[in-house]
């Protein structure tokens, strides 16, 4: 295997969108690129020479020799895109059906960079991997061009894109990084219905026999059984009908398990092998396609993958809204949904790919509260989730809720979650933390002036090491303070250092101790350091706590931290008008990420 090769072996798998019904409610926090209607190609350039795969891994340098000798010419090292090979008509729209002709109309529309000369892109946000795309589009060869950036509103960018002839949008979130899986952070907006179908039969033609009259056509139901779509008869070349026919010939079998196959007499059944593109109005009620016609062979899916494609639609319906979650302070279960709308922009960027764990209050923080981890089938379709190994040594692994938008938010609100806990990593890289952590927990009986003095001492010494740091409360009476770091740490070395630099400060700070036992702590502060550890969790910046108040875990500026500091006075109703004032403090904790100095032990 090549160079470019082993590179995209390297990047895959590539990103892919949701289908969605609507643009998104938070516009401002997205991008609308034009979607383009061909084959799906990420690239490489290595060493002069060029790859090209489709999603599935096919080489389509060998089916577009002129793009992939066109990659050739790039001057550049070492890249790896993310891009489209589209055929345009004579109006500059893209036509699928021209890419079967063979007449080398296509062009390559790049919408993303996943590598430049050496170094792995995939972890920055889209925004700032826009821009290092399109500087690097700059000497690229004139049949690789940008994707079309569309300015919203989204309603309005997807009327334009399909009053020019293409087939939507695909709205991508500002700070989303590259993730090799599909994501709600990148969202198809359709104008016009175009759907993946496998092809399982023909009907004959009555002009010849040697053509194909209509095709019949099916999707995959959720059990990996097959079930009728309907059949299409139009969109078809003369030359498409006879190599159909050839083609379909050596598929033949008596009868189909299709379920839902009409029973017809003129009809041949094949085995499910090829996969065709066809536009349509709509699906009716009975599932079949209206007014379908046929756009070409898909060559780099495969019939595993063909699904009936459903946009993703939530209304989330608070039950019991005026249920009274704090009781003393009259705030409800919809005053709790209000608060994370007033808040999502700051807190969705904390959470964004992270793994959560969750406290419900069901019947108000009076009440018992329940503990969730593993999410199980218990959420809905729509919400974004992942799964993590156990760790344990066994192959269990555990279904985390991912929050990635205001509905996973909202439902947050209607579960009563009113404390979320987050990992220290994200899921594109679960071994690599982004920060470190030191929880300063007063003892028993002490208030947050003990945590003060601590976390002083602990900004001092962090700053001697020349380690940026960040500091929020605890919600409660602790404070944490967060250390941004590289990427490249594992948990092991991030937990070695943050212990090591705790027993050198309690060995010095007689009012603070590791000391885990409580009845060992004797009236001193711990400062804990185990939480640096795979698994492990710190309530989320901008989280409700479930005490009186309804106080929230609110980031800080350093000169905040003095005898005044009240930690009551953040909390639901004055949050939102801090956010306003103050902006997101806890943004500073995806900058000026830190190297770990070397500690003389």
């Amino acid at each position: 295997m090549g160079k470019p090769e082993r590179l995209l072996r390297r990047m895959f798998p590539p990103m892919l969108a949701t289908l969605a019904d609507a643009a998104p409610r938070d516009e401002e926090n997205w991008t609308y690129e034009l979607k383009y209607d061909g084959f799906r190609a990420v690239c490489a350039i290595a060493g002069g020479e060029a790859a090209m795969w489709s999603r599935n891994e096919l080489d389509l340098a060998s089916r577009f020799p002129h793009i992939a000798a066109a990659l050739e010419k790039w001057k550049v090292p070492e890249i790896a895109i993310d891009g489209e090979v589209v055929a345009l008509d004579e109006k500059g729209a893209p036509r699928f059906q021209l890419l079967q002709g063979g007449e080398h109309r296509e062009k390559l529309f790049v919408f993303d960079i996943l590598w430049l000369d050496g170094k792995d892109l995939r972890k920055l946000s889209y925004v700032q991997r826009r821009e290092l795309l399109e500087r690097a589009l700059r000497k690229a060869p004139a049949l690789v061009l940008p994707s079309e950036i569309v300015k919203g509103p989204g309603d309005e960018a997807l009327q334009r894109a399909a009053k020019a002839g293409y087939e939507g949008l695909i709205a991508k979130k500002k700070t989303s990084i590259y993730d090799g899986r599909r994501s709600r952070d990148w969202l198809k907006l359709k104008a016009l219905n175009q759907q993946e179908l496998i092809i399982v039969g023909w009907q004959p033609s009555t002009h010849s026999s040697k053509e194909i009259g209509s095709l019949h056509l099916a999707v995959r139901d959720d059990d990996g059984s097959l079930r009728y779509a309907g059949k299409v008869g139009t969109g078809f070349s003369y030359k498409l009908r006879v190599w159909l026919k050839d083609e379909l010939s050596k598929d033949v079998i008596p009868k189909t398990e299709v379920k839902g196959a009409p029973r017809v007499r003129t009809a041949t059944w094949v085995k499910p092998r090829l996969v065709g593109q066809v536009a349509f109005t709509e699906w009716t009620a009975d599932g079949r396609l209206r007014h379908p016609s046929f756009l070409g062979l898909r060559e780099d899916k495969t019939t595993e993958e063909v699904v009936r494609e459903k946009p993703t639609k939530v209304n989330i319906t608070l039950t019991n809204p005026d249920r009274l979650l704090y009781p003393r302070d009259k705030i409800t279960k919809q005053d709790v949904a209000a608060y994370y709308d007033a808040v999502a922009e700051p807190m969705l960027r904390a959470l964004r790919d992270r793994p959560l764990a969750l406290e419900h209050w069901n019947q108000g923080i009076d009440k018992p509260s329940w503990f969730h981890q593993n999410i199980g089938k218990e959420g809905p379709e729509w919400l974004t989730t992942i799964e993590t190994p156990t760790r344990t040594g066994s192959r269990g692994t555990v279904k985390h809720l991912v929050a990635d938008s205001r509905d996973a938010l909202r439902w947050l609100a209607q579960m009563s979650v009113l404390t979320v806990h987050m990992w220290h990593s994200r899921g594109a890289s679960l071994d690599s933390p982004d920060w470190m952590l030191f929880d300063l927990d007063p003892a028993k009986g002490k208030g947050i002036e003990q945590a003060i003095e601590a976390a002083l001492v602990m900004r001092k010494l962090l700053e001697q090491l020349e380690l940026p740091s960040v500091p929020k409360t605890s919600g409660k009476r602790g404070i944490h303070v967060f250390v941004p770091l590289r990427a490249g740490y594992s948990y092991e070395e991030m937990h070695d250092f943050a212990c090591t630099l705790a027993a050198a400060v309690t060995s010095k700070v007689p009012e603070m101790t590791v000391e885990r036992s409580l009845s060992k702590r004797r009236g001193r502060l711990y400062l804990d350091c185990e939480q640096n550890a795979y698994g492990k969790t710190v309530v989320a910046p901008y989280s409700l706590r479930a005490s009186d108040g309804a106080p929230v875990s609110a980031p800080l500026k350093w000169s905040e931290i003095t005898k005044k500091l009240d930690p009551l006075k953040f909390n639901l109703r004055t949050m939102p008008k801090r956010l306003d004032k103050a902006g997101d403090l806890f943004e500073d904790v995806f900058k000026n990420k830190a190297k770990l100095p070397k500690l003389n032990r």
